[in-house]
């Protein structure tokens, strides 16, 4: 079945519907053999029928990431404009109409490649450096350049789960026909910055052949024991799984090494597809290992010269490696019967540097961003319309205290919930104001009170697109005027208006010196540190920052349940306390750092209780404050005077974004962001991350359902890994940022989706601006010119139809059948906040300003297809309400109404 998936290369629904059927009709299918086979990403099977969807998306998902890259097909290529590129690793080639130089395009993922996870070095896959040269020798055939003279590999690849893009560029010919080639990678962000892999030079014509070996093994050749030899190399860092481990017998003669190398079968059927397969060549290497020029250390190939593909599709090889070089050895691999298959004049190895792969730039671009604040032109007074509907005006006090911060989020949050008024027009809008709470480049915070209601507003206004803005002001621009840019939240200084918009932080370079650093002298305070985060980042501290000395707190730590740690650490050289405190006592701080020598702090206690704005309590609002911005402030003022070389706040993007039912968690992290600007200002030195979603278990990321982590992904959100997370909390170290923002975003998901990107996104996500006609909203222009041929039955249908796709999407169903139109929506799943995405989706889609409480109001699919039919087309096509008869009763008959209301008010 599989290889018939492969050889036909259907459409990715298809192959979903063969599987269907397949388990439709009782065949059994070896799912672990399938998965193992293919590549597809592993998943529990479904244990209910209504949750099959789940195992066909993901194996849907898989197929369509296969077909976009080493199985996309010609036709599918042709249509974009494309040439086919016919390779494994390679799908698309395009060519200059301007220059002769051409450009190969491929992706490289484990999950379409699986072989490639079989090539590990330190614990990362790395794509081989056998497979830049074969991609290499495909780009030169390409132009008619038959010989790689060289190519030498700038930076290792490693190959993240989600894959990346790649490029192999080849330049014009110059007057000896010699063309440069080039091989870069990017993640899957379109923003993301290329890396160069590898870059080196190819030449026309074929050099002699080789002639054939006629006697193997040669004479005089010794065998050789490789019965340790993957063992020895795994200890040393490199690990290989079984399709590179293809060294199956060595003999030694002199500076010579003869071997033999097979693909295991698992892979061969695939070799005829590439000029020579990476894993076999790879595994050609290996024979290196028996000469004398590697020592105890692991390499890896650094430099190729004068390499020459003979034959293609060998399964099967012979090995000649020569010794031409204290750290260079020469190549000749042949078929089985001595006919050259590949040829290399020199190889030079590389052993692996002293700090692994990142010492030799291998990484990808980490995902790190921040806030800035962009000048933008806004209307002139005479233009611009009404002013706001109702204006909050929030003015801090001068200095900080966490009462002031409570009290100020409690006012607000009292206005949010009382927005909009039944008296309010459907296009009104609530400004809430403040100043000094957010700060251009070069100005202090001084409004931190302020700053905590921005990160609650932005929640708010997630949850009520188009219906608040934010705005930090000096007076110099009126309400009106600000009102006209159309944009969320704005700050206006002199005259100026400047709009939110998240920007990349530049990569620093190996010569930067990191701005937030932790020295080996005195302690650092990590504050929830034994949770899971907590103890990831410690060991993080001792290993790749130095630290000798942690103190690691929560407010039930023991010694006892982080004595695994305690010891671990410990072996490693450091000296680890830990303490219950509530740092958000201030006594009991002061207490616990009277006797400690603290030299840098890493503040990460947090707690969550998320619910939308409407749900909120002042009560559970103080609940996540205090452990945020309580705290914070004690440990600011009494590590004020002490010198700290570090001062790290463990932040969220909620707080920057304004997550949906995360309003108090956003206020809590928003302050946190602004207390780190506020100490910078005051010449303390202070950063705060604004994480995006780890990946971690036992962490609050670990707490997300899968509703709950699709609605994130649905934003662009992707989690970090605990690798990607600690790499980012490199990055921010070493940039002078006072706050930023490390997160994985799918920008690349965020432009293809139809609706709008978030204005704060607007740097990031590329798509034309465009304004709507005069007149009704597009959206809802086109749905009411669709509709008004239509009947009131077939309205209803089709409203039917875009409410349960868009119900379906937001409960994580593959399809709007899951969706029965009678079926109550609290019955289907939903809660307060999915009820809060649904309206907004409906409102995008049709293009209407629906209530919050849309589907409190109107119980059912059916129910909200009819409302919005009499919205749009401004018929009544609501149901009419039957009166039943009843008949005789045994008992008295009691009716209930919960929470009712008519449309209209009535």
């Amino acid at each position: 079945f599989t290889a018939t998936m492969r050889a036909e290369r259907p459409e990715p629904g298809t192959v979903v519907a063969a599987l269907g059927q397949l388990h439709t009709a009782g065949v059994a299918v070896d799912w672990q053999a399938f998965y193992a086979e293919t590549g597809a990403r592993r998943v529990d099977l479904p244990t209910y029928a209504f949750q099959r969807e789940s195992y066909w998306l993901d194996t849907l998902d898989y197929w369509r990431e296969a077909w976009a890259g080493a199985f996309t097909g010609a036709a599918d290529i042709a249509s974009a404009g494309l040439d086919p590129a016919d390779h494994p690793l390679l799908g698309a080639v395009v060519t200059s109409p301007e220059s002769d130089g051409v450009v190969l395009a491929g992706r490289l993922s484990s999950r379409t490649q699986a072989w490639l996870t079989d090539h590990q070095v330190l614990g990362n896959v790395v794509f081989p450096g056998t497979g830049f040269v074969e991609m290499a020798i495909r780009a030169g055939d390409q132009v008619g350049c038959e010989v790689l003279e060289e190519l030498t590999l700038q930076a290792p690849l490693v190959l993240p789960e989600s894959g990346v893009a790649v490029r192999v560029s080849v330049g014009a010919a110059d007057e000896s026909g010699r063309r440069a080639v080039s091989v870069h990678s990017r993640s899957e962000d379109v923003d993301a910055p290329w890396v160069c892999h590898a870059t080196g030079l190819l030449a026309p014509g074929v050099t002699e052949q080789p002639a054939a070996a006629s006697e193997w093994p040669p004479a005089g050749a010794v065998p050789v024991d490789i019965g340790s030899l993957y063992a020895d190399l795994a200890e040393a860092g490199i690990t290989y799984g079984p399709v590179f481990q293809g060294l199956k017998t060595a003999w030694r003669r002199g500076d010579d090494v003869f071997a033999e190398v097979a693909l295991p079968e698992s892979v061969q059927e695939e070799a005829d597809r590439f000029g020579i397969h990476p894993a076999l060549l790879d595994a050609c290497l290996h024979a290196i290992g028996l000469t004398s020029v590697i020592g105890e250390e692991a390499a890896l190939p650094f430099s190729w010269a004068g390499v020459t593909l003979h034959a293609t599709g060998a399964q099967a090889v012979r090995v000649q490696v020569t010794t031409v070089g204290s750290d260079a050895v020469s190549i000749a691999v042949a078929d089985h019967t001595g006919a050259p298959v590949a040829s290399v004049e020199s190889l030079t190895v590389r052993t692996i540097p002293a700090g692994g792969l990142d010492a030799a730039g291998s990484r990808q671009a980490a995902p790190l961003f921040r806030l800035s604040w962009t000048p933008i032109g806004g209307a002139s007074p005479a233009t611009a319309p009404t002013d706001p509907a109702e204006v909050v005006v929030v003015r801090g006090e001068p200095g900080v205290s966490a009462d002031a911060v409570r009290g100020a989020t409690h006012a607000v949050l009292s206005a949010l919930q009382s927005w909009p008024g039944e008296e309010s027009p459907a296009d009104a809008v609530l400004a809430v104001v403040t100043s000094g709470a957010v700060g251009l480049p070069g100005e202090n915070v001084t409004d931190l009170a302020g700053a905590a209601v921005w990160g609650l507003v932005r929640s708010a206004q997630s949850e009520n697109l188009g219906r608040i803005l934010l705005v930090d002001t000096d007076d110099s621009v009126d309400l009106a005027t600000v009102l006209a840019t159309g944009e969320p939240q704005v700050v206006v200084r002199d005259g100026v208006i400047y709009a939110a918009r998240l920007v990349r932080v530049p990569a620093a370079t190996a010569e930067t010196e990191p701005v937030t650093s932790f020295s080996a002298e005195g302690t650092v305070l990590v504050t929830g540190g034994t949770g899971m985060l907590g103890r990831m980042v410690a060991r993080h501290l001792v290993v790749e920052h130095g630290v000798r000395r942690l103190l690691l707190t929560s407010r039930s730590a023991s010694a006892e349940s982080a004595a695994d740690l305690i010891g671990e650490l410990a072996d490693l050289g450091a000296e680890v306390s830990v303490v219950a405190c509530d740092v958000a006592e201030r006594d009991a701080l002061a207490a616990l750092l009277a006797g400690v020598d603290v030299s840098a702090v890493v503040h990460m206690a947090g707690v969550l209780d998320d619910g939308v704005i409407g749900s909120l309590t002042p009560e559970r609002v103080d609940r996540v404050l205090r452990p945020k911005v309580d705290a914070a402030l004690n440990l600011h003022e009494l590590t004020r005077d002490r010198g700290l070389s570090a001062f790290v706040l463990f932040s969220s993007a909620s707080g920057v974004f304004g997550t949906p039912g995360q309003g108090s968690y956003a206020a809590a992290n928003a302050f946190l962001d602004a207390l780190a600007a506020h100490r910078r200002a005051g010449g303390l030195t202070a950063q705060s991350l604004a994480w995006g979603l780890w990946d971690t278990q036992g962490g609050m990321g670990g707490e997300l359902t899968a509703v709950e982590r699709q609605r994130l992904s649905r934003t662009g959100v992707e989690p970090l890994s605990a690798e990607q997370g600690l790499d980012l909390f490199d990055a921010a170290c070493a940039s002078d940022a006072a706050a930023v923002v490390p997160i994985r975003l799918n920008l690349t998901a965020l432009a293809a989706a139809g609706s709008e990107a978030p204005a704060l996104l607007g740097g990031l996500v590329r798509r034309p601006a465009r304004r709507s006609a005069a007149g009704l909203p597009a959206a809802a222009a086109q749905l009411a010119e669709r509709l008004a041929p239509l009947s009131e039955a077939d309205r209803v249908a089709a409203l039917l139809d875009i409410v349960r796709t868009q119900a379906a999407a937001v409960l994580g169903h593959a399809g709007a059948e899951a969706i029965e139109p009678d079926r109550a929506f609290g019955e289907l799943g939903f809660d307060s906040l999915s009820a809060v995405e649904f309206r907004n989706a409906l409102n995008a889609q049709v293009g209407l300003r629906l209530p919050a409480s849309l589907v409190f109001d109107y119980p059912n699919a059916l129910a909200v297809a009819e409302y919005i039919a009499a919205e749009v087309v401004g018929a009544d096509s609501r149901r009419t309400a039957v009166a039943a008869t009843v008949g005789s009763v045994d008992e008295p008959l009691a009716i209930v109404g919960m929470a009712c209301r008519y449309p209209g008010g009535v």
